[in-house]
């Protein structure tokens, strides 16, 4: 089974929300790993650090899209966006969305992430046995 999803964000859309409800939003969406990755800081953080941040939240919403659910019992922090000692990013799925495709075989993730001016990209391709 081929499984595909892609999602663009406006940039400033998330930083807006970060500007917005901060930690909150943060804690919510994203893992601890994913905001060290990211390199978070609440003091001003740069514009690369929000490049980051929506390149993994459109990551995050291109994999529940090749997933078949969108958000629907699935929660932000149970999909991951990882990186690769190499930088290649991977995908690592916990609690909900790792139990909905326990029965889906080995799964073989690739995943694309990209930002130019004001907006991220990213697609994600799952392949299941």
């Amino acid at each position: 089974m081929l499984r595909l999803g892609t999602d663009i964000i406006y940039i400033p859309r998330i930083e807006k929300v970060i500007g917005q409800f901060g930690d909150r939003f943060l804690q919510r969406v994203y893992t601890p790993n994913e905001l060290l990755d990211c390199r978070y800081e609440q003091n001003a953080p740069s514009r690369n650090v929000m490049n980051k941040l929506a390149g993994r939240w459109a990551a995050k919403e291109a994999v529940v899209k090749a997933l078949g659910t969108g958000w629907l019992g699935v929660g932000y922090t149970d999909v991951e966006i990882c990186r690769q000692p190499s930088g290649v990013p991977t995908v690592q799925l916990h609690a909900r969305a790792l139990a909905m495709v326990d029965s889906w075989g080995q799964l073989q993730w690739q995943l694309s992430l990209s930002h130019d001016g004001d907006y991220a990209i990213a697609t994600a391709i799952l392949v299941c046995s």
